[in-house]
């Protein structure tokens, strides 16, 4: 079984920063990992909220939960994005300003307790 986690980027990538804010990060870097946190895949995809007029965070929830996302790392999101998180079983670790790649490395060393 693998695990999807979503990273709210600008840019997209490893090389990336998790971004500052979530509904208005312009993408999500998608990396899928085995379940000894070996990566699977990465895939960056544009974030549908962030040109939203309103909403921006539960369209982009919205857009990962569609996409079977597992974990979102990312800044605290708003009150009705974390709601809509939490609903959709998504769990959320608060990185914001760390590289995608370090961020990485934690959720990996988390999982494996």
């Amino acid at each position: 079984m693998s695990i999807k986690i979503a990273f709210t980027t600008n840019k997209g990538g490893l090389d990336d920063k998790v971004a500052e804010r979530f509904g208005r990060a312009k993408t999500f870097t998608i990396v899928e990992i085995d379940n000894e946190g070996n990566i699977l895949s990465i895939d960056v995809i544009e974030n549908p909220g962030a040109e939203a007029a309103s909403g921006a965070g539960i369209k982009a929830v919205q857009k990962l939960v569609d996409m079977g996302i597992n974990i979102v790392v990312g800044p605290s999101p708003g009150p009705n994005a974390y709601m809509a998180l939490q609903q959709a079983g998504i769990k959320l670790y608060i990185l914001p300003g760390l590289e995608v790649r370090k961020a990485l490395s934690k959720i990996i060393g988390e999982l494996s307790k």
